[in-house]
């Protein structure tokens, strides 16, 4: 069985975001990543956030506390490693969820970019 995936583009390229000069805090393994980010859109009301995501080689710990996050590789090479040990490779056309709660490493093998999709873990308000 085939699964089908639905590919939204946008007619136009994200502008270019260019790597901080500040290297990660979470940095290991003696590497120094560093990092931009450029928020396209925030939609308060429902928590949801847009944006796009680069990084330069190099290892870092992070975590996803209070949000779930939808990603599409745009370039690059990454692996993920949980905190449990799972090790899940990821390369330029994947897509990506990781779930509120998770944590552990991102180990950037070359230069990364994704797009992104966070949306809030919390409960939304009544209407």
């Amino acid at each position: 069985m085939s699964q089908t995936w639905t590919v939204l583009r946008q007619e136009k390229q994200p502008k270019e975001i260019h790597v901080a000069s500040a290297l990660k805090p979470t940095a290991i393994n003696g590497t120094e990543p560093k990092d931009a980010t450029d928020n396209a859109l925030t939609i308060k009301a429902s928590r949801v956030d847009l944006g796009f995501w680069e990084c330069s080689p190099g290892t870092f710990k992070t975590a996803r506390d209070g949000v779930n996050e939808v990603i599409l590789v745009l370039e690059g090479r990454a692996t993920l490693v949980s905190d449990t040990g799972e090790r899940v490779d990821h390369k330029a056309g994947d897509m990506v969820l990781i779930p509120n709660g998770w944590t552990g490493v991102w180990e950037i093998h070359e230069h990364f970019k994704k797009q992104y999709i966070t949306i809030s873990a919390e409960a939304l308000p009544p209407q």
